[in-house]
């Protein structure tokens, strides 16, 4: 059989012609990914439409205002996400995927993207077949095509049989031919359909996308109210036009358009964050995830243990010298080289020695067997499992004392047992065990890792549930807790256990116990999942293809950097370097994402409630708009945009009780009705003040076309037309615009103060921030906001970008006072708990649309 490879001449060839693995499989979202997804959201398209439109009406400062915002978000997120993947990328490229080729009658390693058609690629356990080919040769070679066809069982592959891109080595090794790469592959033809599983959301996304689908069904309901009343009312059509978009404008701007951006922009900062401290992010949201886990499974070898064994003891069941031979003959025939073999051929050197007939260890029948020469005849030997192996053991007598020695000592006790008579290892793909005697049984001690009890400590503490998912037995997995001097009642349940187990009592067991041993990956898989139908929040840690099933189940997968490509693959973080003590760092960064997100929302959510309060209010009230486009994007820029992207980066690590939502609405809805009520106030002085003469402010026809409507001279309006009695109203419009503006800015400055309140004299709860920098910018802010007014006064070409109309200086004292009458009340209305009630019908209608969003995810 051919197993020479290519020549260096071959392969040169056939990268000349293209037949050359060019597509590679990507370590994060392309360039073109992070512009489409930021840029192409339906927000996004309907307010681009509406700034076309706006232009096309020759209203340029309007058009702005409705895409300037939401362009500057999408360039922060879009900068962030490619500053984020190049620098993830950086790291990926380390556990980049290799292959063993064959060329030039030589094994060697190279990129995936290196290989070429027809070269020989080398399969072992745990690899994952990058591309498709032909099996040339294979040693009990078994592959996991799970998560191609969905079958949970392995397949044994013979010499011609096909190998998919995308399956996985379980045991065994072989080699194979390359026929098809690229999107020629079987999994390539596979892939439109498995993509729509990708998008694994987050509870904060989750939640976000609630309130943000009731928010868009107000808009839609003002919108459509807008136009029923065009239909009834006359009038220009030129003017109700450009009138009707701008206010389209601010309708939209109901919606919080830039709330996901700044949740990817946390997400990407904190990926930058925690880039340098061993953990890779696969998945964005896992970060965050990572701040909702109540329970956390995990392996015990390469998590509790560092996967370095060492040959203790053995304990013979014959002639200690025939018992050692019969090992080390073991050792040497099989074909499932792992760290336990290799731990005894430490011990007991090598030698030269070919099996006859093998079957290689797998995690589903954890033993393995060879058929090796002994002199004229020929010996069949079994290594594995005690559970494993102890059915077919004729006289298992004292066994089990010895193997429960070891155990209790924290050993690793593997059986060595020899067949009685002939065995014949296969029936078609199933796997025999004959009659077995024992030979030996073997200690192997696994060190325990330097960190793990102040890892788990550090879980602990978090009031995270810890769950070991082991295939050893339980009783040396619980030895090794005791060991390590870990902290806690432990209660222990075998896989043959669970299995025996009815629905109701497995569910029950599962929840109550923290050691499972003697697991195979399909016991893994339902622990997993039982776990989270019970409203669990599940990170799973694990390292080998036998944990590939349950890493794909938890909501956070979290691999180890030297596991099986495999699980490294379907994890959503890898810990690099194997760094388990890496993980309090992802628990801190997603407390602090969902601590700078929380406090977002609150001034967020709030804001967008206050504009589609004072839409309504004043639209009924005064048959006007509240705002227009470029003063409601000045409004957003200072008390919203600047404040919350460095709500993110100055965050503090809090703790995460219950969902996030609640708690931001019992803030947000209250403060927005206050914040209404008391613009609709401040509006209303101003309005009636100047419309019945007060202000003794008479505005020139130029100054009513630059600032009603924030029209201009683009407006093209004929001020001929208007009656002394509309100019009169013009002016008040203009006048309770301007106040409500200056009101509303100096508002949200403060809110941001009472969210991150660094004095108790601002705080609602009694909690305060030590930190001085967020109180240092707000009053930037306001500094921002005076010199925009400052600049409007000095330059008129100011006043026209930013329709700021300079109001009498005794106005800005009015204003203050209001706003100072406002927050008084405001904090003392809310340490009382003011308008629970109606905060809690509006957290039923979210909690409504967030079992909707969680009904079409499980769905899905």
């Amino acid at each position: 059989m051919e197993t020479e490879g290519l020549t260096d001449i071959e392969v040169y060839s056939r990268i000349s012609k293209g037949e050359v693995n060019s597509v590679e499989n990507a370590v994060s979202r392309t360039y073109f990914d992070i512009i489409t997804k930021n840029m192409f959201t339906v927000i996004n398209l309907i307010l681009f439409t509406l700034g076309a439109l706006l232009i096309y009406c020759n209203d340029i400062v309007s058009a702005l205002a409705a895409t300037g915002i939401i362009t500057m978000n999408i360039l922060i997120a879009t900068i962030q996400e490619i500053r984020a993947k190049r620098r993830l990328d950086k790291i990926a490229l380390l556990m980049r995927p290799r292959v063993t080729v064959v060329r030039n009658g030589e094994e060697s390693e190279i990129d995936q993207a290196e290989i070429v058609k027809d070269d020989i690629i080398r399969l072992r356990s745990g690899d994952q077949a990058l591309v498709d080919g032909i099996l040339l040769k294979g040693r009990s070679l078994e592959m996991d095509e799970s998560l191609l066809t969905g079958e949970s069982s392995t397949v044994l592959k013979k010499v011609d049989d096909p190998v998919h891109s995308g399956s996985y080595c379980v045991t065994g090794d072989g080699y194979y031919r390359v026929t098809a790469f690229g999107d020629k592959t079987y999994a390539a033809k596979m892939l439109a359909s498995a993509k729509k599983f990708d998008n694994k959301q987050s509870p904060l996304q989750m939640e976000t996308g609630a309130i943000t689908k009731l928010l868009m069904l107000v808009a839609m309901l003002y919108l459509f109210g807008m136009v029923i009343l065009n239909l009834v009312i006359p009038g220009s059509a030129s003017l109700h036009t450009a009138a009707n978009l701008r206010m389209a404008v601010i309708i939209i701007d109901i919606v919080p358009i830039g709330l996901f951006l700044m949740i990817v922009i946390a997400y990407m900062i904190a990926a930058l964050r925690m880039s340098d401290s061993g953990i890779l992010l696969q998945r964005a949201n896992s970060v965050e995830s990572m701040s909702h886990v109540d329970t956390v499974c995990m392996d015990k070898t390469g998590t509790i243990t560092t996967n370095r064994l060492v040959f203790k003891d053995i304990t013979p069941f014959m002639e200690t010298e025939k018992a050692e031979r019969y090992l080390r003959m073991f050792a040497n025939a099989t074909g499932s080289r792992n760290k336990t073999v290799d731990a005894v051929l430490n011990r007991y050197g090598e030698m030269e020695i070919e099996p006859i007939d093998e079957i290689m260890f797998s995690s589903e029948r954890k033993f393995s067997g060879v058929r090796v020469a002994d002199g004229d005849s020929e010996v069949t030997l079994f290594m594995g499992a005690y559970e494993a192996l102890v059915r077919k053991i004729t006289d298992p007598s004292d066994l089990k004392d010895v193997v429960s020695g070891y155990s209790s000592a924290g050993l690793r006790a593997v059986v060595l047992a020899k067949a009685r008579g002939d065995a014949v290892f296969h029936d078609g793909d199933a796997v025999l065990l004959p009659a077995l005697e024992t030979v030996a049984v073997i200690a192997i001690e696994d060190e325990i890792r330097p960190d793990c009890r102040e890892t788990i400590e550090t879980f602990l503490a978090n009031d995270m549930e810890i769950r070991i998912l082991s295939g050893d037995d339980p009783a040396a997995v619980n030895a090794l807790f005791t060991i390590a001097g870990l902290p806690g009642e432990r209660k222990i349940l075998s896989g043959d256990e669970l299995e025996r187990l009815s629905d109701s009592e497995r569910t029950r067991r599962i929840l109550e116990t923290n050691i499972f041993g003697r697991m195979r990956p399909d016991h893994k898989e339902l622990v997993v999942e039982e776990l989270k139908k019970s409203g669990r929040y599940v990170a799973m840690i694990g390292d080998g293809v036998n944990d590939v099933r349950s890493l794909k189940e938890a909501q956070v997968g979290i691999a180890l950097q030297s596991g099986s490509g495999a699980a490294r693959s379907v994890a959503d973080m890898v810990l690099v370097s194997d760094r388990f003590s890496a993980l309090p760092k992802a628990l801190t960064e997603g407390n602090r994402t969902v601590s700078a997100m929380r406090d977002i929302l609150k001034v967020y959510i709030a804001r967008n409630f206050v504009i589609a309060m004072m839409i309504f209010l004043i639209a009924v009230i005064f048959q006007a708009p509240p705002l227009v486009p470029i003063t409601s994007a000045f409004y957003a820029f200072v008390s919203l945009s600047v404040a919350s992207f460095f709500m993110v980066i100055w965050a503090k690590p809090s703790k995460l009780e219950g969902s996030v939502l609640p708690d931001v609405l019992r803030f947000a809805i209250p403060m927005a009705v206050l914040v209404s009520l008391f613009g609709l106030i401040t509006y209303s002085l101003f309005y009636v003040g100047e419309y019945n003469g007060l202000f003794d402010v008479i505005l020139t026809d130029d100054q009513l076309r630059l600032f009603w409507w924030a029209g201009g001279e683009h407006s093209g309006l004929d001020m001929t037309l208007f009656s002394d009695l509309e100019k009169t109203k013009m002016m008040a419009e203009i006048f309770g615009r301007n106040a409500l503006l200056v009101f509303l800015m100096a508002a949200g400055l403060i809110q941001v103060m009472m969210v991150i309140p660094r004095f108790k004299f601002f705080s609602i709860d009694g909690r305060v921030n030590k930190d001085i920098k967020p109180t240092i910018l707000v009053f930037l802010l306001f500094g921002l906001m005076a010199l925009a007014y400052w600049a409007a006064w000095q330059y008129e070409i100011a006043a026209e970008v930013f329709c700021l109309y300079i109001l009498p200086w005794y106005s800005y004292v009015m204003i203050a006072v209001m706003v100072i009458i406002w927050f008084f009340f405001s904090r003392w209305a809310l340490r009382r708990g003011f308008l629970r009630s109606f905060t809690g019908f509006t957290e039923r209608l979210y909690s409504m649309q967030l079992r909707s969003i969680r009904r079409k995810r499980d769905g899905q």
